[in-house]
């Protein structure tokens, strides 16, 4: 992973600042979307070796521990969460009233862009900052009367500046389909729908590679909804690749189209700009709205199937003829900001900075 270099303008005056105690807040191991989202920023400091850093949990599991997403970093974990201990905390959790008091030092850095409601219902008014990947995520939380004096800045999306490649899951001259259910809070997932349907995934899998990469809370123990039938039936699949990682940018790599519903990891596939298909967790319900507040705002971006019989003809359709490319980069521009530069990490980092400096003068 490239480093933030101390020659960039970003970083001149940083030998200044007097060391401080920094906690990346993950709350859970199994949280390994976090780990992705902050894992720029832990790298840079942990490489820069100025201040002390942390991450942080409430519970150490040896399957974290062995988890190779979190490798070279497991010596940085602790139970210590007393979030008030720290001169500063960055996170891409949502801070719990439990977690925290008006003195914590905390920066929010946003694990996603999702269109997910109450994703924009949370108070953020008392962070001492939050790194925003776009305007359209500004423009978000800043309808919600509780975030009118919340202090933010514009830096895009970090895991857009250097995707890291992967070997190739498949090797032949098939066109490779990624699905990526997002998880059932709220019904608003497909993945009950895609896994009782498995005659589609046989149309889908005969003609089509395809990579199931469900959102990394399906597979969490902890989380509210987690279903180990879901679970099971997933790793039963027949004729695909399962994937359970907190970064899917290389799995998009290798991929040809997108199959999603209201996961958030739309709008990271909006980097490639390659056709998508959002399969419709509740048909007849949910329809392609063009108001940002809409939970189905990026499904502009492709066509929806609301019978999953028909999903096939949908992918087969997108291929010949694709007519969302446009609106698919509008809307990227819209909701990253310079997505497309490499300067995210940098920009996120010298904000950082800049809290760290600010302490030491008062």
């Amino acid at each position: 992973m490239p480093i933030f270099s101390m020659t960039d303008p970003a970083a001149k005056g940083l030998k200044s600042v007097l060391p401080k105690h920094i906690a990346f807040y993950l709350r859970s191991c199994g949280n390994s979307h976090y780990f992705a989202a902050i894992k720029p920023y832990l790298h840079y400091f942990h490489e820069q070796g100025i201040h002390q850093v942390s991450l942080v949990v409430s519970e150490i599991s040896a399957e974290c521990q062995q988890n190779a997403e979190y490798a070279g970093y497991t010596h940085l974990f602790t139970t210590n969460c007393d979030l008030d201990s720290y001169d500063l905390v960055i996170t891409p959790s949502f801070l719990r009233a439990e977690e925290r008091t008006v003195k914590t030092q905390a920066v929010q850095i946003f694990h996603g862009m999702s269109d997910k409601n109450f994703t924009y219902e949370r108070d953020f008014s008392d962070y001492l900052l939050c790194l925003c990947v776009g305007q359209r995520q500004v423009d978000r939380l800043l309808q919600a009367s509780c975030n009118e004096n919340m202090k933010w800045k514009l830096i895009g999306y970090p895991k857009f500046d250097h995707p890291p490649t992967l070997p190739l899951l498949f090797e032949n001259d098939k066109k490779t389909l990624i699905y990526c259910p997002t998880w059932r809070k709220e019904n608003i997932s497909s993945i009950e729908i895609f896994l009782s349907h498995p005659e589609v995934i046989e149309q889908l899998t005969e003609e089509y590679n395809l990579i199931v990469k469900p959102h990394p809370n399906i597979f969490n123990r902890d989380r509210q909804f987690y279903d180990q039938q879901i679970v099971d039936c997933l790793h039963q699949l027949p004729n695909i690749r399962l994937i359970q990682s907190g970064n899917v940018m290389p799995w998009y790599a290798q991929a040809d189209l997108f199959i999603g519903d209201i996961s958030a990891a739309g709008y990271e596939w909006l980097y490639y700009n390659k056709p998508m298909v959002f399969l419709n967790p509740q048909p007849g319900v949910l329809q392609p709205s063009t108001n940002v507040a809409s939970m189905t705002y990026l499904w502009q971006c492709g066509d929806v199937c609301d019978e999953i019989s028909q999903l096939k003809q949908y992918v087969d359709q997108s291929f010949v003829g694709d007519r969302h490319q446009a609106m698919r980069e509008s809307l990227l521009h819209y909701s990253v900001f310079s997505p497309r530069d490499q300067g995210a990490t940098q920009r996120g980092i010298a904000e950082i900075e800049r809290l760290l400096a600010h302490q030491d003068k008062n």
